[in-house]
């Protein structure tokens, strides 16, 4: 049973009578052109008590030097510099272990957070937890993709369990490894950009993997599945994503970390008789990205031959009546 949603006036008095501690914490490699941005929307959070905890990744332009002058002139700022580049895993793994805050909210260093992020994120979270009884709750929200600012193409990533009934447990890992979905869930997408939780919600389900430069958070989410989290969103685009180029985002670098992802879970794969099938959707997926349609067919044809339960599943969507059923 639900227990009832306090009322907004409630909400806004528990906030700022004993607002907790959130610590913003912003990841930065060699983004001068952007980093201000950044820094600025989360300067901006209406958030009574907050932190800004800022890891500048072993930065080489003059990202460092614009950054320690923001320290120097915001008390709210404090930095943590590599001397090492860690890729994002290794920056957010940082401001994890750093973090004085009770939740801990995830800002990219070329995207704008609107004002009232950290509070619609955390009335998410505390709503969800009092009604469901539950802690282990990570929090997206919708975004705004920005793919080319000259021709103004646009579009709004919808984030999963943006509307119950929200998704967790198993399911969540399936539908990562490609595998068919509780037809009664609301899905959609991740994005480490729009993540807030509990800190101690990323110390129960571990350190983000270093050794995957993408996909990291992918097997985040897929290990908090594993121990049966809950996954939500607010349905609001409450960040805008700038897309960008880079070494690691380019050519078949997602697919490589994609299929390591399902290499490095082989075990419950094979075990649930998917791990070929798995793959197979991994280029399906990645080649569809790229607009190669009839290769992504191809692909997905193959997944089928390895596993048919998943053409079934797709057709019919037997293993969402059954997961509902048995919930």
């Amino acid at each position: 049973m639900r227990r009832a949603e306090p009322r907004p006036n409630e909400e806004a008095e528990e906030r700022n009578r004993g607002a907790p501690l959130i610590t913003i914490g912003v990841t930065c490699f060699n983004a001068v052109g952007t980093i201000g941005r950044a820094v600025a929307s989360a300067l901006q959070q209406d958030w009574p008590n907050k932190e800004i905890l800022i890891v500048d990744d072993a930065s080489n332009d003059a990202s460092g030097a614009l950054l320690e002058t923001l320290a120097r002139q915001n008390p709210e700022i404090r930095l943590v510099r590599h001397l090492v580049n860690k890729g994002l895993p290794g920056a957010q793994n940082t401001i994890i272990a750093e973090a004085r805050g009770e939740f801990v909210a995830m800002f990219d260093d070329d995207d704008e957070s609107v004002p009232e992020r950290l509070q619609a994120q955390w009335r998410r979270i505390v709503n969800y937890e009092r009604a469901n009884r539950c802690k282990l709750v990570l929090c997206y929200s919708n975004r705004t993709v920005v793919k080319d600012r000259k021709s103004g193409s646009n579009w709004i990533a919808r984030a999963i369990g943006r509307a119950a009934p929200e998704p967790h447990g198993i399911a969540v890992a399936d539908y990562i490894f490609g595998r068919a979905w509780d037809q009664n869930a609301v899905w959609g997408m991740f994005g480490s950009c729009t993540l807030m939780a509990r800190r101690e919600v990323f110390l129960s389900v571990g350190r983000f993997d270093e050794d995957f430069r993408r996909c990291a958070e992918w097997d985040m989410a897929v290990r908090a599945a594993f121990r049966g989290a809950h996954f939500v969103a607010v349905d609001q685009p409450l960040v805008t994503q700038y897309k960008t180029d880079g070494v690691e985002k380019s050519g078949s670098v997602s697919l490589h970390y994609a299929l390591r992802l399902r290499e490095k879970h082989k075990g419950y794969l094979k075990e649930r008789g998917f791990y070929r099938a798995s793959r197979a959707m991994a280029r399906a997926q990645f080649h569809g990205g790229k607009g190669r349609l009839w290769t992504s067919r191809a692909y997905a044809l193959i997944a089928w031959a390895f596993s048919p339960i998943l053409l079934w599943e797709k057709l019919f969507g037997r293993a969402g009546r059954k997961r509902t059923a048995s919930a």
